[in-house]
């Protein structure tokens, strides 16, 4: 018996995925948005040019703000365009608007209150917890303050520095826009030019004159150099991303057949070793900057992904059945399967089980009658039914009313023994 959810995979209208999305500017006149899915396989899906985001170029920086707000910057450091990206529409111009919680598509948080409660007393918005949130706001300030006078601004472990060509600075400022500088660290004959933070806490610097991509860290609050990562395919290195793994990409520029590098990290007699991952060809041309969009949670709901009535054949079986698939595997998830499923009066399911899947149904409205292992009960809104792997279970609609619940799936876990009959099991 097939599941309820077989042919969700091919009738849902949903079709974005968790965040794997970058960005890639080419040159100054193109803007790529390359997808990364979860084997790692990359795949050009949509370039931006001048006639499709006019006053944009031509650019030479990108940077990802809140909100995936991208941010586009000249040779001078100053703005050429804010643009939005939302997974179905891509990238378009962003005018400010954030919208409102009460909407549909709810409110963007380009700008937090974070004296709400439930996020003053988090460390993502803590002023002393090392927050994402107030380091991220802290390098807008700084960057809006030092204009074209760094090619990057990094914050490790507390502590801010400017990239400037042949040095790294240690930055200090505040509200008022002031900014002090002292050098921190003098790279003689080198041309640094983008930054990044590992998730293990080392920043990552690309310098263009050998070109290498320095690796560096704080010991006892000053930088120090561990190490210098090199590749006979790295050209002219710009910008550098980490993925949330912990993958880096790197911006080649320079014409060439990868024009983003990719490595990932190892530990290896406790330090972390680059390995080549191959990079992205983008049709032998080279990469100026890059910027991957952050990864977003999505509140799901019938106002926007209506109930599709299926026919028996459509549905595996189920008779009398409407249903979409809000969460899928490959759509926005990695693993999780949620469903929004209602049966007309007189609808039903055949008694059938799973060996490498289990289920839960949360009822919302209606009321049915289940056969769920060995026993059956009548069940209504706010019952929560579990069925593990092998339990046999079927269920029919009681009364006039439609039955509706949300599904829950976890599949192909382990079962060592495959019934060579795959019909319905009954006893």
């Amino acid at each position: 018996m097939k599941s309820v959810l077989v042919c969700l995979l091919l009738l849902s209208p949903l079709t974005c995925r968790g965040e794997n999305r970058l960005f890639v500017l080419q040159g100054e006149e193109a803007i790529l948005e390359v997808d990364i899915d979860d084997e790692g396989n990359a795949r050009q899906v949509r370039t931006y040019r001048e006639r499709d985001l006019p006053g944009v170029f031509p650019a030479q920086s990108l940077e990802m703000r809140d909100g995936n707000i991208l941010v586009a910057y000249d040779g001078q450091k100053r703005q050429t365009a804010r643009l939005l990206y939302r997974r179905s529409q891509g990238l378009t111009k962003y005018g400010g608007n954030p919208g409102q919680a009460s909407d549909l598509a709810g409110r963007r948080l380009e700008e937090t209150d974070t004296a709400q409660n439930f996020r003053s007393g988090s460390r993502l918005y803590s002023e002393s917890g090392g927050g994402h949130y107030r380091d991220r706001q802290r390098l807008a300030r700084l960057q809006e303050a030092a204009g074209s006078r760094y090619g990057d601004i990094f914050v490790l472990d507390d502590a801010a520095f400017g990239v400037a060509a042949d040095r790294i600075d240690l930055l200090s400022g505040d509200d008022a826009g002031t900014l002090d500088a002292k050098e921190a660290l003098a790279m003689p004959g080198s041309r640094l030019t983008a930054a990044t933070v590992s998730p293990w806490g080392e920043v990552f610097i690309s310098d263009e004159s050998q070109p290498a991509i320095h690796r560096l860290r704080l010991q006892d609050g000053a930088l120090v150099a561990n190490g210098t990562l090199t590749h006979p395919g790295l050209r002219v290195p710009r910008g550098l991303e980490f993925t949330r793994d912990g993958e880096l990409l790197v911006a080649n520029s320079g014409p060439g057949p990868d024009g983003v590098l990719r490595f990932e990290f190892a530990t290896v007699d406790f330090n972390w070793r680059a390995m080549p991952k191959g990079g992205i060809d983008l049709d032998g041309k080279g990469a100026s900057d890059l910027v991957l969009a952050r990864t977003v949670g999505y509140v799901l709901s019938e106002k926007q992904t209506p109930l599709i009535k299926l026919s028996p054949e459509q549905a595996g079986g189920h008779y009398g059945i409407s249903q979409v698939g809000l969460v899928l595997p490959g759509r926005n998830s990695e693993a999780a399967i949620i469903a929004l499923v209602q049966y007309e009066p007189g609808g039903y399911t055949p008694v059938h089980y799973h060996p490498d899947m289990e289920q839960a149904e949360i009822v919302v409205s209606g009321r049915a009658i289940w056969e769920v292992g060995e026993f059956e009960r009548e069940v209504g809104p706010g019952d929560v039914i579990f069925c593990p792997r092998y339990a046999k279970h079927g269920y029919k609609v009681l009364g006039d009313e439609p039955f509706k619940f949300f599904q829950l799936e976890w599949r192909q876990l382990g079962n060592r023994y495959q019934p060579a009959d795959k019909t319905i099991r009954t006893r």
